[in-house]
């Protein structure tokens, strides 16, 4: 074996499996890294009784570990992570198998299906998930999150991304204004991400949306929503708003676009939301947290609606008498309407009112 030729080989493999799976062909690119695991998986065995030659062993043990995880090779994955967790002398290499060692116990917790084709659905699933973890910003439970926190992200994490998701269909199909409301329905169809594994500890979960053609759908469509976490995760979720990135945004998306997009947004990385965002690099699986968005962010990417008198409308305030007969028959006067201007006033007819009828 001549390992730094293996070593390169493996990394073209890996380049090429991120292309096809860029470029939407998922099953390409899980068998690029497959070959790409397998030949780096060789490389780091060999230096396994090489201690001498570090930090090379510890990397190329990373790498493999790594590749094994996108390739889906779970117990290979395993094998390279604890011998670099016992063995690294590297911290940064030992944290990031330490990030990686979360995935991998997530991951381990799905048994794969009997049949090869529901097996490599999930696989490829798994491959294309976008990875997060809930973590409370209080320790009144420990390290444990409410139903209440999942639920806030997950009701405002979809109505972001259902947002996103039809601005960009609208971008790829014609419709007429009319035709909006059947749109949206589409879109709740194809946009349904699933769980494809989770873990205790905080809340860790990965997320993907599904990648197969479906009935008649158009080869654009099936690419949208193969890719619509990720591109929503990338483009959307952990962006900065710095003020670049907002004017772009403001470019790109109509008012009502950003609004509906980003004010779900705001719940989830408001400070009162009870609990942080982690999210995982897909890449090298470092967790990094998701900054929260503050007011002056807020005020230059959100408006507030100005209601009109006509939306406001007028407060009407009626007193009326209500009788029922013996047989049942109701009969109903008003007494009093007028426009309630002033609450005290509003209750102070209301109470003399009653006063009377016991009287």
């Amino acid at each position: 074996m001549k390992p730094k030729l293996q070593h390169r080989e493996a990394m073209d493999y890996s380049f090429k499996a991120k292309q096809a799976l860029d470029e939407g062909d998922f099953e390409a690119s899980l068998e690029l890294y497959k070959t790409a695991a397998k030949l780096e998986s060789e490389v780091a065995d060999f230096y396994f009784d090489k201690p001498e030659l570090e930090p090379t062993r510890s990397i190329l043990v990373r790498s493999a570990a790594f590749l094994n995880l996108k390739a889906g090779e779970i117990e290979q994955a395993q094998k390279f992570i604890f011998f670099g967790l016992t063995n690294s002398k590297d911290e940064e290499v030992k944290e990031q198998l330490y990030d990686a060692l979360e995935i991998l116990v997530s991951l381990k917790n799905i048994n794969p299906f009997g049949q090869k084709k529901e097996y490599t659905y999930l696989s490829i699933l798994r491959q294309n998930s976008t990875h997060y973890t809930i973590e409370p910003t209080k320790l009144d439970f420990g390290h444990s999150v409410t139903l209440e926190m999942i639920k806030d992200f997950s009701d405002n994490y979809l109505k972001s991304l259902k947002a996103y998701a039809l601005t960009k269909v609208k971008r790829l199909v014609k419709f007429r204004d009319d035709s909006i409301s059947e749109l949206q329905k589409e879109i709740d169809r194809i946009i349904n991400p699933v769980i494809t594994n989770s873990s205790y500890g905080s809340f860790r979960f990965s997320i993907a949306n599904d990648w197969m053609k479906r009935n008649d759908e158009e080869k654009e469509i099936v690419n949208l929503k193969s890719n619509i976490v990720k591109n929503f995760h990338n483009e959307i979720f952990i962006n900065p708003l710095g003020e670049q990135e907002i004017t772009e945004i403001k470019e790109e998306f109509s008012e009502e676009e950003i609004n509906e997009i980003f004010r779900p947004l705001a719940k989830i990385k408001s400070n009162n939301s009870g609990y942080s965002i982690g999210v995982y690099d897909t890449d090298s699986f470092s967790k990094k947290y998701i900054p929260k968005i503050v007011n002056k962010q807020k005020k230059e990417l959100l408006t507030t609606k100005t209601l009109s008198q006509e939306d406001i409308g007028e407060l009407v305030t009626t007193i009326a008498h209500k009788r029922v007969s013996e047989k049942g028959k109701v009969s109903k006067k008003t007494i009093r309407s007028e426009e309630f201007k002033n609450c005290v006033t509003g209750l102070n007819i209301a109470v003399i009112f009653l006063m009377k009828l016991n009287n």
